[in-house]
């Protein structure tokens, strides 16, 4: 085949793969906007929305530029756009050398393959040797169109270079290089590549950056996928393809640049700036590599992206017996850190009882002013012991009942989860926490009643010093026999009405708290910051559901001598508020509060460090191959936004006559959408 055979071929557009092809067909049911005898097609202002990128939102002309490919794709000159020519043209964009065969079929006329030279020599018209070979020529072919085009983008590059360096230094200021850079490369405006765009003029050593550095970023930046085939080469390499913690994984400059030749060491160097945050940084995680190439799909996404799905998210499907035994490991790992975190706050817990049970309307029965008061009168009438009073049931039973919690919320995340995007709504995260509330209270309900009866049987002994008939101090087993199985679910609509409320906003807020606070994503978050979400998080929570817990801990108290007894959930909220008022159903808050955020904070601290250390054997979604394919799958998605971006910057450089797409015949008969 000769070279010109071989140029050719690559005109015609190779077949996509099956979810390629659905793709583009969800982008065209979006965008399409309007109909012909009941069938979806594109108008060209449809046309135009559905090939931009977001980052031409920022530019001047916005989207409506893109309209000049229109009639590239519109193969039947229909003035509208069928579903089959969009995916067509999306699978010609997706060729490599798309962003020089765009333009040249715009240039061309009835998809002919070559083009007209004077046509060739406008567009190159900055090259001089390039004008003279094609001046006495009447056509060229697009193997000599595309080799003048990468020439023509150099030159773009010198040029523009040159204009932001009138003084002939070498070097231009850092206030230009984020328009100058957006010439060549997608930038969201506020995106972490353009806010750290000022510390490559740091490296520099003032407020210019040089010449060498703004070729590594243009370079770098204009082409994402080679980012990713380069961290892909140095995780191979490395023997990093299987790594345990992906994000915290560390690559050292030096290595990174030895590993690969698709990088120069200057683009290394410029590509670690932007990882880590800050100049001359010799050592970059692949997480913030990963924010980097984040960054660089968020400025690819469709200018229509709010109405598609992203890319979704592929995890490996396990088998029936796999996923039994992947809940076991989670209900294992809950176990032993709810165990943890009730053992840290359970003195809180039982000062929180108690002030909960004092009953302001009985005279004499004000035995604690405050939770500080409870506390100090515990230790000198109990001892330290007696602030673990009834630890030992709380331990047993806090396992299965932390385990449920937690188990059941990520079960059902998972299974609410949209497998179009791998995102999951805010109303179905409230859900799966509700969820999780509701089924936890078959172990939390008799914990809670024995528990409870614990720490407040240091309080009957005190009283009963001096009694004619001794009181016996009774154990966890005796209470249990003693209420019998329906006691032990005495108070358990108190109960659900606590804990549903508790975990939705629970485990919303601590899910939100990581992603919009600590920025969970973009880097691997440390043990402080586990424990500070969990923490803020059930502040709210525990605060809350204060009232049904303390509703619940009168119905589920033995009523002593002369107090008032409830016969269920509505009666106790009504004696409550008629003999003690609105405040009684927020007593202990504090110290609710107090124990929870700490608690839950401890809990879930320990749940996700345990996973990392112990990861699901044979588990390796979350790898660094994992999310280098990952990444893979959105710059495919996302090449066609890429080169018609490129495409578009070729006409422009040569003052292309834009919005002379094809409208021909056919005109609408019904619009919609």
């Amino acid at each position: 085949m000769t070279p010109h055979e071989s140029a050719t071929a690559l005109l015609e557009p190779a077949a996509l793969p099956a979810g390629d092809i659905t793709r583009y067909s969800e982008i065209f049911d979006t965008c399409a906007d309007t109909t012909l005898e009941g069938t979806p097609y594109m108008t060209p202002v449809a046309f135009a929305r559905a090939i931009a990128p977001a980052s031409a939102e920022h530019a001047p002309g916005g989207p409506s530029l893109y309209a000049s490919f229109f009639g590239v794709a519109d193969s039947e000159a229909r003035g509208v756009l069928s579903k089959a020519e969009f995916v067509r043209f999306q699978a010609m964009l997706r060729q490599n050398g798309a962003a020089a065969l765009l333009p040249f079929r715009v240039i061309a006329h009835d998809h002919a393959d070559s083009v007209d030279a004077h046509a060739l020599a406008a567009l190159a018209k900055a090259d001089d040797a390039a004008t003279n070979y094609l001046k006495d020529r009447p056509q060229a072919s697009y193997a000599e169109f595309a080799q003048l085009m990468d020439s023509t983008h150099a030159d773009r590059i010198r040029h523009a270079f040159s204009g932001a360096d009138p003084q002939g230094s070498g070097c231009m200021p850092a206030t230009s290089l984020h328009a100058v850079v957006s010439e060549f490369a997608s930038l969201d405006p506020s995106g972490l590549i353009s806010q750290r765009l000022p510390l490559l003029a740091r490296s520099e050593g003032g407020a210019a950056v040089g010449y060498p550095l703004f070729l590594a970023l243009v370079s770098l930046l204009s082409d994402p996928a080679k980012i990713r085939r380069a961290t892909e080469e140095v995780v191979q390499a490395q023997g990093l393809k299987s790594a345990t913690h992906p994000d915290a994984v560390e690559l050292s400059q030096a290595a990174f640049a030895a590993a690969t030749s698709l990088l120069s060491p200057l683009e290394v160097d410029v590509l670690f700036t932007l990882a880590v945050g800050h100049d001359s940084a010799p050592v970059a995680t692949l997480a913030g590599i990963n924010a980097v190439l984040d960054a660089c799909h968020k400025s690819l996404s469709p200018t229509a992206a709010p109405g598609l799905h992203d890319v979704p998210v592929i995890k490996p499907a396990r088998s029936v017996l796999r996923e039994a035994a992947f809940q076991a490991y989670n209900f294992a790992i809950g176990a032993v850190a709810g165990g943890i975190g009730a053992a840290v706050v359970y003195p809180i817990d039982l000062v929180k009882t108690r002030m909960q049970n004092q009953r302001s309307a009985v005279v004499g029965e004000m035995l604690y002013k405050n939770s500080i008061d409870c506390f100090r009168k515990v230790v000198r009438n109990e001892g330290i012991l007696g602030l673990y009073r009834g630890l030992g049931p709380q331990l047993v039973g806090v396992a299965p009942e932390k385990a449920i919690k937690l188990t059941v919320n990520d079960f059902m995340r998972s299974r609410l989860t949209s497998k179009d995007t791998g995102k999951i709504a805010f109303i179905s995260e409230v859900i799966a926490g509700g969820t999780a509330g509701a089924c936890q209270v078959i172990f939390t309900n008799p914990l809670e009643i024995v528990k409870i009866r614990l720490q407040i049987q240091g309080e009957i002994l005190k009283e009963a010093v001096g009694a004619t008939a001794p009181i016996v101090r009774r154990s966890a087993l005796t209470i249990v026999k003693e209420l019998g199985l329906l006691g032990l679910y005495k108070g358990a609509s108190a109960c659900l009405l606590r804990d549903i409320p508790f975990s939705a906003i629970y485990f919303s807020c601590y899910s939100h708290i990581k992603k919009d606070i600590f920025h969970e994503g973009e880097r691997r978050l440390g043990m402080l910051d586990l424990l500070l979400a969990g923490a803020l998080a059930g502040m709210p929570a525990a605060y809350l559901a204060t009232p049904a817990d303390v509703i619940k801990t009168r119905l589920q108290v033995v009523a002593k001598k002369g107090e008032t007894v409830y016969t269920g959930l509505f009666d106790a909220a009504r004696k409550i508020y008629k003999e003690e008022g609105f405040k009684a159903f927020f007593k202990g808050g504090p110290a609710r509060v107090l124990r929870s955020s700490p608690q839950f904070g401890t809990t879930l601290m320990f749940y996700e460090l345990i996973h990392r250390m112990v990861p699901f054997p044979g588990d390796e979604h979350g790898s660094p191959a994992d999310r280098i394919r990952q990444q893979s799958r959105e710059l495919s998605s996302q090449a066609t936004l890429f080169h018609a971006e490129h495409a578009l910057r070729i006409l422009h450089n040569a003052n292309y006559k834009f919005g002379s797409f094809s409208q021909q015949t056919a005109k609408p008969q019904s619009t919609s959408q």
